[in-house]
């Protein structure tokens, strides 16, 4: 019987430990973990195996409504994003249910996909207080404040390349102007050496036409 019993879990679907957390989560704390927090209504819920036995992937389609916690990175997530659960990852939260929830997700840099887990707040949005708002509301305004000082304080890494070529810029104009002066400056002297040659070539040529009128009034 005990081993009849292993061969049967053998084949059902994989379930690994179960998803424990510290404590109870709580609204800051998930907002503060999270790496976006937004409302958003599952419009859309497909599955996936994904080549483990019977288990399978879901892959919730959401349309963000209100963001209170973007991405620090970029603002991708502004209207649409997909939710990933899978069964192996027992933390994993499933959006199988269509309609509107308050989400603390984490973002898969990797997939694009974001994730949420039974150590973060999840409800359902008829499920969420006032109270909840509130707080949610005096959180986003003080991370929004704080994002704002952080990106105004630290130089990106495209102003470093702008600068950079700006100052290459400026080092290549000036050595194209030095070179076009140094030009200038090479062409003014080679035409007041031309000119008094032509000076001294002409004066030349004076002196021997004198000198032959003389020889030949003295020949006569």
């Amino acid at each position: 019987m005990k081993y009849k019993f292993l061969l049967l879990t053998f084949f059902l679907p994989l379930h690994i430990f179960a998803c424990k957390c510290a404590n109870e989560p709580t609204i800051k704390e998930s907002f503060n973990t999270a790496t976006l927090v937004f409302i958003g209504e599952v419009y859309d819920v497909s599955e996936a195996p994904n080549g483990y036995k019977t288990s399978k992937n879901t892959l919730s389609k959401v349309k963000i409504s209100k963001v209170y916690k973007p991405d620090f990175y970029d603002d991708f997530y502004n209207e649409n994003a997909t939710l990933f659960h899978s069964q192996l990852h027992s933390c994993d939260v499933l959006f199988s249910e269509k309609g509107k929830y308050l989400i603390f997700a984490y973002i898969s840099k990797d997939t694009g996909y974001l994730y949420s887990d039974h150590c973060l707040v999840q409800k359902r949005l008829d499920q969420v207080t006032t109270e909840d708002l509130k707080e949610l509301q005096i959180l986003s305004n003080d991370y929004l404040t704080q994002l704002k000082t952080l990106k105004t304080n630290t130089p990106t890494v495209t102003d470093d390349l702008i600068d950079e070529d700006i100052n290459v810029s400026e080092n290549m104009i000036g050595k194209h102007l030095k070179e076009l002066s140094d030009i200038r400056s090479e062409n003014k002297n080679l035409k007041m050496i031309a000119f008094f040659s032509i000076i001294v070539i002409l004066i030349f040529l004076i002196i021997i036409l004198i000198l032959r009128r003389r020889l030949k009034t003295i020949e006569k």
